[in-house]
């Protein structure tokens, strides 16, 4: 790269680099781990985010840039191979940013992040878990396709096992557990995520009045006795809602829309109970329609089945929320 770009190439390279931090901006802002953004000014954080990677060294060489497609090995790479690796590059330095950030607006956040990674480092060859690209990443080999795991279905599994005694290192071995417990989701999380998760839970059990509904005891009666009339009230609202309009559009056979509910039903009782063994959806949804194969699954169920998981995960929280949060 040293003597094949002009000023007009380094403008695209810059311009490319900022709609993809953008890109990756608009979207973190979006999440429930990165509240802190959706206050600032998207744009100029791009522009702060990737500022480093265009410093130029005396003689005008794009240091950071050079480096890192020098190990690349840039004359190998296709065009859109090459695309891959500067997103890669961009989404790590907006990664790495982000954690500054926090640490400038939150110090308590940027303590628990530190110390997540050093029990993270502790447990690496243990439980073969690591930190990358601001994600906690567990295993050897990860799935790159599938869904992110949801902030909520975390913060709920991981606050009901937490007890006031727990030091961060007790902590992530849960973490660790429960990602390595489900199939559905990708087998990593949020670092900050999971900082703000961790910092919302030790308030809370610093709460007497909240330690009077939170405590094994009132969770468990909480998730017997109560729990199944949320989850029905949330199965019957969003059929009601979305069931006759996907009939409608031909999304959902009508001999299909009870067993897909029923489905979604078990997905969501076990993202909260655990009572169930560990499948993919895929594997519930056959457990009701026995002559499903995956590629049908894949191109014609799977969206629609996710999406209503995901709008009865959603009200169930909210009423969870409403209902026992409140208090």
């Amino acid at each position: 790269m040293e003597s094949v770009y002009d000023r007009r190439d380094v403008n695209r390279l810059i311009k490319t680099s900022y709609n993809i931090a953008l890109s990756y901006l608009n979207m973190k802002s979006a999440s429930k781990n990165s509240f802190f953004l959706r206050e600032e000014n998207i744009e100029d954080l791009a522009w702060d985010f990737i500022a480093d990677l265009f410093q130029k060294d005396e003689e005008g060489n794009l240091v950071a840039i050079q480096s890192y497609f020098r190990s690349c090995k840039l004359d190998e790479l296709s065009e859109e191979s090459s695309l891959i690796e500067l997103r890669k590059l961009v989404f790590t330095k907006v990664d790495d940013n982000i954690f500054r950030f926090y640490g400038e607006k939150d110090p308590s956040l940027r303590k628990i992040i530190r110390n997540i990674k050093l029990a993270v480092k502790d447990q690496e060859c243990k439980n073969r878990v690591c930190y990358r690209d601001g994600y906690l990443i567990v295993g050897d080999v990860e799935e790159p396709s599938g869904p992110m795991m949801p902030y909520d279905f975390m913060s709920i599994r991981l606050c009901s096992r937490l007890r006031e005694n727990y030091q961060i290192p007790d902590v992530i071995i849960e973490v660790i557990d429960i990602i390595n417990s489900q199939n559905e989701y990708r087998k990593r999380f949020s670092l900050v995520g999971l900082a703000s998760i961790i910092r919302e839970s030790y308030v809370l059990l610093q709460d007497d009045e909240f330690n009077t509904f939170t405590n094994p005891k009132a969770v468990n009666n909480l998730f017997e006795k109560e729990f199944d009339i949320f989850l029905d009230d949330s199965v019957d609202k969003v059929k009601t809602t979305v069931g006759d309009r996907y009939i409608k559009k031909g999304k959902l056979k009508k001999e299909y829309l009870n067993l897909y509910f029923r489905a979604a039903s078990d997905i969501v009782r076990n993202d909260f109970k655990e009572e169930l063994e560990s499948s993919s959806q895929y594997e519930r949804l056959k457990s009701y329609v026995n002559d499903l194969d995956y590629e049908q699954y894949r191109e014609n169920h799977r969206p629609v089945l996710e999406y209503i998981v995901k709008l009865i995960r959603q009200d169930l929280i909210e009423n969870y929320r409403k209902e026992w949060v409140r208090f």
